[in-house]
């Protein structure tokens, strides 16, 4: 599709759930940030967790830059406020992106957004800019200790808010003491605005390593009651 909003074609992923073809229902929307080096992730674990019934079936969409130099700089571009990059691009989201995929594929009222690191920066943003834009939040390792200036916008988003923000799952490994720190006092916020919000110190190691068993534990959290 050709985005107006960033002046460029932009490529979009799109994987349905076992059983999409066989039905007339509408599917909840997974849609991933850094697809070019997670989509295959982000598609395969709600996958297998719905085969156990952990997770409803799930369409799941992500944007592919289409190459790694590409990837690495947009992401950039597109996940943090330099030169108004990711109002941009949650522009692009709202008024060009998720409309596009509601005309394609049957999506329902639960929408996903997940990210990790720069992703998962732009991921809360996006919940406390945008509330209604999407129903779940799935931030892990959000960076805000590299934005902090846009961290302590964050908190006045929060502050100004008068209807319900979404759902928050938000996590750190237990490396990332400076991710932590930046993120508390949002935690803080969230809490004392009584949001639905969850935050988990994970422990695998590493701002990688944690990737997979964070981006599962907030699904399940989502979902197993």
């Amino acid at each position: 599709m050709h985005s107006v909003v960033l002046g460029e074609e932009v490529q979009i992923a799109i994987s349905l759930p076992f059983g999409y073809s066989a039905s007339d229902a509408s599917f909840p929307l997974l849609f991933g940030l850094d697809g070019d080096a997670m989509f295959g992730f982000e598609t395969e674990v709600p996958r297998l967790l719905s085969f156990e019934g952990k997770v409803p079936p799930m369409i799941v969409a992500a944007v592919i830059y289409g190459n790694m130099q590409s990837w690495i700089q947009k992401r950039q571009r597109d996940y943090h406020p330099a030169d108004g990059g990711a109002d941009r691009y949650l522009k692009a989201l709202k008024t060009e992106i998720l409309p596009f995929l509601a005309a394609k594929v049957r999506v329902s009222d639960t929408r996903i957004l997940y990210g990790h690191s720069s992703g998962g920066l732009f991921a809360v943003y996006a919940g406390l800019r945008e509330p209604a834009l999407f129903s779940h939040i799935l931030a892990t390792s959000p960076s805000l200790e590299e934005e902090p200036l846009w961290a302590a916008d964050f908190l006045q988003m929060i502050e100004a808010s008068r209807g319900a923000l979404p759902a928050f799952y938000l996590s750190a490994d237990a490396s990332e003491g400076a991710v932590r720190d930046a993120l508390t006092p949002v935690l803080s916020a969230l809490e004392a605005k009584e949001t639905r919000m969850t935050f988990q110190t994970l422990a695998e190691g590493s701002h990688m390593a944690v990737i997979p068993k964070s981006f599962t534990a907030g699904l399940l959290h989502f979902f197993v009651r």
